[in-house]
Parts: structure tokens; C-alpha cells; sequence
């Protein structure tokens, strides 16, 4: 028995310096997974640094095209009124609160007289007829006051306009807008004129405000001429262009004098 137990702790000692001295050993599969790992580790790195990198740029790219916008021109006020009148023109008013620009006395909006022609209100040529501010008082429904911007000479009286932009006014005492001056001028035709009333009207836009283009119908109103009806703070306005001259120039300088009318 005493044999035997010391056969079996030599055994003992024996294994156990066996195990202290010789390392381990690390299967072959154990490496090649480290290396796998390790290898994927690497190429994930890389391809985050390459992605970071590319989308950096893209992102700056796009920042740098939205932070960069093609430039629009500004447009003031000025442009859009008198600087869009001819050189020479100037404009005029009354006490109607509204400015006409008016050309300059000179050729070719002015017709010297000519004697020696052959009499006729119709002709243009050599009348002596220029573009000229004036103020009447006439009057027209409501609208007692009458300023104008007429292609006439200075003596001229036989009724015939060769060109003219009227502008009848009167006080906006009541401080309507254009919509309820309409209802009062219809009322006014209706219960006051009775033969003349009101044809067509048309909401509209002139002169950056809101108005009305009219057509009357009876007396001594032609239907195809149109009227426009404005109201601001100020005034009442019925604006209209007449023009019986066959001269084109005549035609369109009333077109651009109306155009260019300027309201308080």
C-alpha cells in the first residue's frame, strides 16, 4: 500500500511539471479566425474613412451651390414710373391729385402751323397742335372736376380731339373703394340719369390699384368706349382716352400719357 501511493504522487508531480512547462498549444483554426477579424476590422475602418471622406465633399459641394444662388436684378419704384417715360417728358397736375406726364413742345410731338395748308380739323400735319396740360370744368355724373392732357393747339375749339387722356374727380368724402364707388355711380344712374346706365363692367388692374373698366350705353355715349373707375384715400376717379386722329404717334402717346398717369 505504502508502494502504491508513492507510485501515485509521483505521477501527480509528474504531471503537474508537465503542464508548467509546456505551453498550451493554439489550434490553426484560432489563428486564421484572429486573422479574418482582424482583417475585416481593417477593411470596415477603411471603408467608413473613404465614405466620410467622399460624402464630406458631396456635402460641401451642395453647400457651396445653394450658398451661391445666379443673382436677380432689383427693381425699385422708380423704374417702374417715371423712368419709364421718354427723355423730355415731365409731369404736370392739378387739384385732382394726379400727375400726367406730358411731352416736350417739340418735333415730333409737335406740329408747327403750317398757313399755307389746306384747312382741315382732321390733319395733324401743320396744325400747330402739341401735347398740353390743362384744367376745365367740365363735369360728368358725379365727378365735377375735369383735368386733361389734349393733342390740340392753343386756339382750337371746333369740337374735334385729336387726342386727349381725361381725368374726372371729385372728393372721396364718404371713403370709398372702388367696389362700393361702383355701386354709388350705378345708384346715381339709376335713380338720377335714368337714359344712361352702365353696359359692362370689368375688374381690373391700373396703376398698381384695383379698378373698374365701364362701358355706358344711352344718350350721347358710344358702348365701345371704355371708362375706367378708380377710388383712393383722396379722390374719385373716371379715367378715359379719346383719340379721332389716324396718326399713330398721336394714337400712342395718349396710350403711354394714360399709362403713366401717377395717383396719390
Amino acid at each position: 500500500m505504502e508502494n502504491q501511493t508513492n507510485i501515485n504522487t509521483s505521477n501527480v508531480r509528474q504531471t503537474g511539471q508537465d503542464l508548467m512547462s509546456k505551453p498550451t498549444p493554439v489550434s490553426l483554426s484560432s489563428k486564421v479566425n484572429y486573422f479574418i477579424i482582424g482583417g475585416l476590422i481593417l477593411v470596415c475602418s477603411s471603408l467608413s474613412a473613404f465614405g466620410g471622406y467622399y460624402f464630406g465633399k458631396q456635402s460641401n459641394k451642395n453647400e457651396q451651390t445653394y450658398l451661391q444662388p445666379s443673382p436677380s436684378p432689383i427693381v425699385t419704384p422708380s423704374s417702374l414710373s417715371t423712368n419709364t417715360l421718354p427723355i423730355g417728358w415731365s409731369y404736370k397736375s392739378g387739384t385732382c391729385d394726379v400727375k400726367f406726364p406730358i411731352p416736350p413742345k417739340e418735333k415730333p410731338y409737335y406740329q408747327p402751323y403750317d398757313p399755307n395748308r389746306t384747312p382741315s380739323v382732321t390733319e395733324d400735319e401743320g396744325s400747330g397742335r402739341y401735347w398740353q396740360f390743362r384744367v376745365g370744368a367740365n363735369s360728368l355724373f358725379q365727378f365735377t372736376n375735369l383735368e386733361t392732357a389734349m393733342f390740340a393747339n392753343d386756339e382750337e375749339a371746333s369740337g374735334y380731339i385729336s387726342g386727349a387722356v381725361n381725368v374726372y374727380c371729385v372728393e372721396n368724402n364718404d371713403k370709398y373703394d372702388s367696389k362700393q364707388l361702383l355701386n354709388q355711380l350705378n345708384f346715381f344712374l339709376v335713380e338720377g340719369q335714368g337714359k344712361i346706365k352702365i353696359k359692362s363692367a370689368n375688374k381690373t388692374t391700373k396703376w398698381n390699384a384695383e379698378t373698374y373698366e365701364l362701358s355706358f350705353e344711352g344718350g350721347m355715349f358710344n358702348s365701345d368706349q371704355k371708362y375706367y373707375l378708380l377710388a383712393t384715400p383722396s379722390n374719385w376717379y373716371l379715367i378715359t382716352t379719346v383719340s379721332m386722329s389716324n396718326t399713330k404717334l398721336v394714337q400712342d402717346t395718349a396710350q403711354k400719357i394714360f399709362d403713366n398717369l401717377l395717383f396719390k
